[in-house]
């Protein structure tokens, strides 16, 4: 049996530089997959970064108050989705839940918010009736937890 012989070592270096890329990709791919981390909530006492005290932020933060006052207001009719046949607790639980999740189609606005604003939404729609159908099988039987209406 002969062995390989490299006098110049190219071979080891070869090896080197490839252990050391595979090492590097998995690490990526580790770092990649990570869950995030949970964002810290704001508190009172800390509300998180602030915007610079200047002419032009303090003309818009009322239009950043009234935007995010838009997309969270509360919805008691979700348009085009019939829940008559819903018994009051369910009917409550349903609009608790499309009060308190939000579209995913970048809009901002909860669902039941996105379906006021924007009825031609084509996320926001099967997400709602995705909601509705676990209400009414009984998937979804609490909303502990969940905004409730306010005032």
């Amino acid at each position: 049996m002969t062995l390989l012989r490299d006098p110049s070592g190219r071979i080891r270096w070869i090896a080197i530089v490839a252990v050391a890329g595979l090492a590097a990709g998995l690490s990526a791919a580790w770092w990649y997959s990570r869950p995030p981390l949970p964002q810290k909530a704001a508190s009172a006492s800390d509300p998180g970064p602030r915007m610079p005290d200047d002419e032009v932020h303090r003309a818009l933060a009322p239009a950043a108050d009234d935007s995010a006052a838009i997309k969270t207001r509360w919805v008691d009719e979700v348009p085009n989705f019939d829940l008559s046949d819903l018994s009051p607790k369910r009917r409550e639980i349903f609009i608790r839940f499309a009060n308190a999740e939000r579209c995913t189609c970048g809009c901002g606005y909860t669902l039941a918010a996105c379906r006021v604003y924007d009825s031609s939404c084509e996320v926001s729609t099967p997400r709602v009736q995705a909601l509705l159908d676990s209400v009414r099988a009984g998937r979804i039987t609490s909303a502990e937890g969940v905004r409730k209406r306010p005032g």
